[in-house]
């Protein structure tokens, strides 16, 4: 299991693991739960930098 990182600083290192795996397209709740931190916290940091990430599979809408 993951160490916790409750209101612990973000570092450079995990700064760039957030982007390498979503860059991988792992989604949200398998990175939050590896990497010991809230989906809430990944996303905020995800968004500060400008990162991309998914929180679910999603289908593509059905032709018309």
């Amino acid at each position: 299991m993951a160490a916790r990182h409750n209101g612990q600083r973000w570092t450079p290192e995990a700064d760039a693991e957030l982007a390498e795996r979503s860059a991988r397209g792992e989604l949200l709740p398998a990175m939050a739960k590896d990497m010991g931190r809230t989906q809430e916290a990944l996303r905020t940091r995800a968004n500060m930098l400008g990162i991309p990430v998914r929180s679910t599979l999603r289908r593509a809408p059905p032709a018309r």
